[in-house]
């Protein structure tokens, strides 16, 4: 519900602060007051236009603001709120928007910054503003679908049927993806199969590149290296001239001269040393020598394997590496795709599982709306003849959904719903929207919200021009009406008659007033006598007759 409005600098108000009560609100004033502008002000927080010319003259902004409670039932707006992490402190919502002459004129919602958008969708869950072609959400035909749904008691049923249509559309794109691919999927599976085919049959091992350049740069130098190894042994081994032979003698040499002088001992260990090591090494060369062979059809078959290798490179990769893991890419891809044939098929039973399950949930909402329908129809225009519309007649049509001529099931059901109104004998069923007299608009509204309140997630409901055109019985039961939706709704109502104000649990006296040579817009609370003038003045234009005095005073008295 809304605690309190603030304004600043908006139309005729230069600052302004409302507090409402809980139940009904009643704005009353004299013609011109700025009854209005406060219902404007409010709209500002329901998403509607800002123009710079409302802001008031010689002021460079305007701003409004709103603190509103929230009700136990709310637990779709906190679920919003809690989505966007957005605040709430104390069961409480404060909504701002600042209107400037030049720039952004921001939104806020708990000091957070949001879109224009973001704040009048929160602020649609709060309010229904009615009276005006604006933010009428009962306007709108899918509210009215779900209106109905709600007065059937069905909710569950359509949401089941709305995340069916989703589960169904979802089906469908996958089994057209699966269908738009199947020539780009045959090509790549030919693609794929080659590829892994010819990978798999040239047995590559992971460093065989590198051990067959080895090995033909071996074959292909057979000679070279076969006589260099032969010098090599020559110049090394114990032969007459041999580095070892030398050695030896050089090694008994130190061995004497160690024996006479043991200072040279430690020489004699490192060139001992060396020749043994020197002694390894010239038989490592005479035993590689002797493994040396020369093959011709070996260094061919080298060739050949190095060249299948870089034939395969040129293709799948720049490494033996890079072409093993294409094979292994390959044969994975290959697999997923030769699937996809069993993914199709069952992208075509899911399509026609889904398809069902929609069908069935559909035609079942269908049956209770078709039964709810009825039964809306015979209490709206009891509501209606209530508020004075004897003639009135009321229908909520069910237009089936069709696509290119056919029937067809949407994500709200086989149907949508419109609520149709004929206002006077004679005249056609039209849409609720067509209706062109603001008072008869804001009736069957109030009609509407007397049927729907349980179903209505918002907890403050608006009415202006509720009473255009109507009077004496009317009027006191459109009177009744408000008090008895105000029991389970917050209402604020803007009204010149004193038999609907009479029943105000809050009446609040919109007046101008002049603040510094300037003609201002002013609330206040009336009570006790002040209320009294104020029903008089309702009554007969005048506040101090005393006839009109003593009526307002006994109409009070029969309204308490």
């Amino acid at each position: 519900m809304l605690e309190s409005l603030a304004v600043r600098d908006y139309a005729l108000i230069d600052h302004l602060e409302v507090s409402f009560g809980e139940r009904l609100n009643i704005l009353s004033g004299e013609t011109g007051a700025g009854k209005s502008i406060i219902i404007g002000a409010l709209g500002l927080l329901l998403g509607s236009r800002a123009p710079a010319a409302a802001i008031r003259s010689g002021a460079a902004s305007a701003e409004v603001s709103a603190v509103v409670r929230l009700n136990r039932a709310a637990s779709e707006v906190r679920a919003w709120l809690q989505e966007r992490e957005l605040p709430v402190e104390e069961e409480r919502v404060i909504l701002r928007r600042v209107i400037r002459r030049r720039g952004r004129s921001p939104c806020f919602v708990g000091g957070v910054p949001v879109q224009t958008a973001q704040l009048a969708a929160l602020g649609q869950w709060l309010f229904d503003l009615h009276g005006q072609h604006e933010h009428q959400s009962l306007l709108r035909e899918e509210r009215q679908r779900r209106l109905l749904d709600h007065f059937a008691g069905q909710q569950p049923l359509a949401r089941r049927v709305a995340a069916a249509h989703a589960a169904l559309a979802a089906a469908r794109t996958r089994l057209r993806e699966l269908e738009q691919g199947a020539g780009e999927r045959s090509r790549q599976l030919e693609l794929l199969r080659h590829a892994a085919d010819e990978i798999d049959a040239a047995r590559l091992q992971p460093n065989e590149e590198e051990e067959l350049e080895q090995e033909q740069l071996r074959l292909a130098a057979f000679e070279r290296i076969s006589a260099t190894a032969r010098r090599v042994y020559e110049r090394t081994a114990e032969a007459p001239g041999g580095v070892v032979a030398t050695l030896r003698g050089v090694v008994d040499d130190l061995q004497e001269l160690a024996g006479l002088d043991p200072t040279l001992d430690g020489c004699r260990q490192q060139v001992e040393s060396s020749f043994y090591e020197l002694e390894d090494a010239a038989e490592s060369v005479r035993r590689y020598r002797n493994t040396l062979h020369y093959d011709s059809q070996r260094l061919a078959a080298v060739g050949e394997r190095l060249e299948q290798i870089r034939a395969l490179q040129r293709k799948y990769g720049a490494t033996l590496a890079d072409v093993l893991a294409y094979g292994e890419r390959a044969r994975t891809e290959l697999a997923q795709l030769e699937s996809s044939s069993e993914a199709g098929a069952a992208a075509a039973r899911e399509v026609e599982q889904r398809g069902a399950e929609l069908a069935a949930g559909a035609a079942e909402l269908s049956a209770h709306r078709r039964r709810a329908a009825d039964r809306l129809r015979a209490l709206m225009q009891d509501a209606l003849a209530e508020l004075g519309m004897p003639k009135a007649r009321f229908s909520a049509a069910l237009n089936p959904r069709t696509e290119q001529g056919q029937p067809a099931i949407g994500a709200g059901g086989a149907e949508s719903v419109a609520f149709l109104i004929s206002a006077n004998a004679g005249e056609p069923l039209k849409p609720l929207r067509s209706i062109a007299s603001g008072g008869e608009l804001s009736r069957v509204m109030l009609a509407l919200k007397s049927v729907f309140a349980d179903g209505d997630p918002a907890g403050t409901l608006v009415f202006d021009e509720v009473d255009a055109g109507i009077g004496g019985a009317v009027a006191v039961a459109v009177g009744d009406k408000l008090a008895r939706l105000a029991q389970r709704r917050q209402i604020l109502c803007i009204t010149h008659l004193a038999t609907v104000a009479a029943r105000a649990d809050t009446h609040l006296r919109v007046f101008k007033q002049e603040r510094e040579a300037r003609t201002v817009t002013a609330v206040a609370e009336v009570s006790g006598r002040q209320r009294v003038a104020e029903v008089a003045r309702m009554l007969s234009g005048d506040d101090s007759v005393a006839a009109s005095l003593h009526h307002a005073a006994d109409l009070l008295a029969r309204r308490e």
